[in-house]
């Protein structure tokens, strides 16, 4: 493989050679993170507290028994990323094919939370095990869809963008 290197014999940045599993991986966590602080605001605001909300996430694999103790938040936790590191690497590997989606990151990132938005609430919650007992609300749906529009595929398609344009080949 013909590796680009200088004097010092370092790899140099290449645009658009981005490693689409590490920037989708690096967009995954860090959205899941940044995104979790306003949900949580969100749903404290509306008297759902964190650990209801991660309990509410670990319900669509436990059913119920997700808001029997510390198991369903921590499972909840890890549903959580991986729910946002999944999609991110979905994303990135469209860039990567799609190079015209990494043009516009701000058209394309909410189109792509939209999307999110409709597989989640159309397939995959209908097919788990997703339950809210009494005392606890999901999120309603048009506060669910702006957060995946605008803190869920905004923020991948923009990390995206910038990692795939300055991320060094082999890094």
């Amino acid at each position: 493989m013909n590796v680009p290197y200088d004097s010092q014999l370092r790899a140099r940045p290449v645009p658009g050679h981005a490693n689409p599993l590490r920037t989708g991986l690096i967009a995954g966590l860090v959205t899941g993170a940044v995104g979790l602080i306003p949900v949580l605001i969100l749903q404290k605001a509306r008297g759902v507290g964190v650990i209801p909300e991660m309990q509410l996430a670990a319900s669509s694999v436990m059913g119920l028994a997700a808001y029997d103790g510390a198991p369903g938040f921590f499972i909840g936790t890890a549903l959580h990323f991986l729910v946002s590191v999944i999609p991110a690497i979905i994303f990135a590997l469209a860039v990567a094919r799609l190079p015209f989606l990494n043009r516009m990151p701000w058209l394309a990132g909410p189109a792509f939370g939209f999307g999110v938005f409709l597989v989640m609430g159309l397939i995959i919650l209908p097919h788990s095990r997703f339950a809210v007992p009494a005392g606890v609300t999901s999120m309603p749906p048009l506060a669910a869809l702006l957060v995946h529009l605008f803190l869920f595929g905004l923020p991948i398609a923009l990390i995206v963008h910038h990692l795939s344009r300055d991320e060094p080949v082999g890094g």
